[in-house]
């Protein structure tokens, strides 16, 4: 190197990097509907994982918060995910008469999943550090809780107003 220059010291690389674990969320204008852990480490959702697991939680809880209604007349949002769009998925919904609203791929239109949930969960999580999964879930469903129901509510209101 040139004259008064020093090789920049390297960073080591970390020994192992730790799994991901991953929620499925779903949630209304009164709050949290569903969340769900993903299988520990995995990060694809298959098609079969989110009609045989997401979909008949997500119905059952939908039947306790609406027990003379159920799915009747709800209306629901996902991203495109394959693992969410696929025929399967759409049969099973269909079979349940949930009506799924349509997103176009790549849409500017963000979903309030990506304009509020995910952003606050961000914030929530960064610098915290859950040993488990089950650890994990206890600090999510504490955080949705202590989010007022008006803040749900609102975020649907904000989002049709868009």
């Amino acid at each position: 190197m040139g004259k008064g220059r020093r090789t920049p010291a390297k960073s080591p690389r970390p020994e192992f990097r730790k799994a991901k674990d991953m929620y499925t969320i779903f949630f209304t204008g009164h709050g949290i509907v569903l969340q769900l852990p993903c299988e520990s480490g995995k990060t694809v959702v298959t098609a079969a994982f989110f009609t045989e697991q997401v979909l008949p939680n997500l119905i059952k809880n939908i039947e306790k918060y609406r027990p003379k209604t159920g799915t009747q007349g709800m209306k629901i949002l996902i991203d495109n995910a394959s693992s969410h769009t696929a025929k399967l998925n759409k049969n099973f919904l269909d079979v349940e008469g949930l009506e799924l609203l349509p997103h176009p791929p790549y849409s500017p239109d963000l979903a309030p999943y990506d304009f509020w949930l995910f952003p606050k969960l961000k914030i929530y999580l960064q610098g915290k550090d859950f040993n488990t999964l089950q650890a994990l879930g206890t600090g999510l469903h504490q955080y949705f809780k202590s989010i007022p129901e008006e803040e749900y509510r609102n975020v649907f209101y904000k989002w049709v107003e868009v």
